[in-house]
């Protein structure tokens, strides 16, 4: 979801990023690169930015200056009368010229003594001792947020400008989807020209071209992605770093051997980055185990850089006893619903293992309970619920950020299964694109004559 936005930088960094928060709020908060900033910009500015909201949180797509509007506004001179004027003097009155209380009317249904009124209230019985005022827990070392990758379009656009007009509604489709986003289109614009009685166009030539233009466009493409990641190398996230060197290995990108320097160096640039990024999530997981923050340290041990590592030998056993001393018999409802929240996904939710319910279920925990019981059998079992062997894993819950314009109340609408509803879309945007313009299907004529024998089948492989 995007979004404008007045933000305020609230300040910058010496690694290119500047942090921000809404104009006037605490709230929404993140980072941003420095070069998204006007010239100029300072600390406390306020400036216009262009905010996409993803699961990760607020992104900085776009920032612009605020530009205040001049208003026309005609002032009246306010003349007066004319006639001198007459100050006024106020004289507050002294409250010990005030004559005294009659404090025989105390007794004839008024007031009364204080200390006498004590007793008709409460008998006379002290007061309870007050609440003890319970200290915030200690605080943790904030890392600041990796930076998403934005590779811009340089290179496909230069791909694209060099074809002709009819080949690169073709190429475009292709980056889109690949070869199979060819076929669905060209299904779909058959489909309406056999209702139109009109003759249909041969798809195995198109998909020829497509195949002799996919490797110029798969080139241009990570070169792209490569341009965009080498500015913020040392803040790039990792998983966008990870998805660059794992394309970089692609048969198609194998033959340029133009691009093995570059390979090369964002491999060790990845090795370095994620034995790094490794320390920080162990020194991040100790700092909250040694001042007892559970289930920070719980939501640590989840997310390491790489996937299945599991925590040190020496901070497991401290895990588990921090935990089981968080599920006690005398926490509340609310405090093992937090917990099991992030226990279920660490990898010590098979270890922990309570001793005794809590005094009070509330309904909200046996919720909580059988939504988990995939991930946490054990505990399960002392709540008595069953677990279903062929149940899925659950899903962690995501803190979803309001938009104070919206309505509390406002539920997205549900969508289908993953996968069907892009494919419509995407098949229905190239079919009308051909259908508007009849250049690819005379382009496609004259290239069946051309085409050679069992072009389709090496298409296909």
């Amino acid at each position: 979801m995007t979004r404008r936005m007045d933000i305020e930088v609230t300040s910058t960094r010496q690694d290119g990023s500047f942090t921000w928060r809404q104009a006037g709020a605490k709230a929404p908060r993140g980072t941003g690169a420095t070069g998204l900033l006007p010239d100029g910009s300072k600390v406390g500015d306020v400036l216009r930015a262009e905010i996409e909201i993803d699961m990760d949180g607020p992104v900085v797509l776009s920032i612009a200056p605020v530009t205040k509007r001049e208003r026309n506004v005609t002032l009246l001179a306010v003349t007066g009368s004319g006639a001198d004027f007459k100050p006024v003097t106020e004289i507050s009155t002294n409250k010990r010229s005030k004559p005294p209380r009659d404090k025989s009317a105390r007794g004839k249904g008024g007031r009364g003594d204080r200390r006498e009124r004590s007793g008709a209230a409460g008998d006379g019985a002290p007061r309870g001792p007050r609440r003890e005022f319970t200290p915030p827990p200690p605080a943790l070392p904030k890392r600041p947020r990796a930076t998403r990758l934005r590779p811009g379009n340089v290179h496909r656009t230069a791909v694209l400008e060099a074809l002709k007009p009819e080949e690169r509604v073709l190429a475009e489709k292709a980056l889109e989807g690949g070869i199979g986003a060819v076929r669905q289109a060209v299904k779909a614009q058959n489909e309406r020209l056999k209702k139109d009685g009109k003759p249909e166009i041969n798809a195995n030539a198109l998909v020829d071209l497509v195949v002799e233009m996919l490797p110029r466009l798969r080139v241009a493409e990570w070169r792209d992605s490569v341009d965009a990641v080498e500015k913020i190398i040392d803040t790039v996230d990792l998983r966008d770093l990870r998805a660059i060197v794992a394309k970089s290995n692609d048969p198609t990108l194998l033959k340029d051997a133009s691009l093995n320097e570059k390979r090369e160096a964002l491999r060790v640039a990845l090795d370095r980055r994620q034995t790094a990024e490794m320390q920080n999530w162990i020194d991040d997981l100790r700092a909250a185990v040694d001042v007892g923050r559970i289930v920070a340290a719980l939501k640590i041990a989840a997310q390491p850089p790489k996937a299945g590592t599991p925590p040190p030998d020496d901070l497991r056993p401290r895990l588990v006893a921090l935990t089981l001393e968080q599920l006690s018999p005398l926490a509340t409802g609310e405090r093992w619903v937090i917990v099991l929240e992030a226990l279920a996904f660490a990898p010590i939710h098979n270890e922990v293992v309570p001793s005794a319910l809590p005094a009070k279920v509330t309904p909200e925990l046996t919720a909580t309970v059988q939504r988990l019981a995939p991930a946490i059998p054990r505990i399960a079992a002392l709540f008595g619920v069953a677990v279903d062997p062929k149940a899925r894993m659950p899903r962690p819950l995501r803190a979803e950020w309001r938009d104070k314009k919206g309505k509390k109340g406002d539920k997205p609408a549900k969508s289908g299964k993953p996968g069907k509803a892009p494919a419509a879309d995407a098949a229905a945007k190239p079919a009308s694109a051909p259908a508007a313009d009849a250049a690819p299907a005379d382009v496609a004529a004259p290239a069946v004559d051309a085409a050679p024998a069992g072009a389709s089948a090496n298409a296909d492989n």
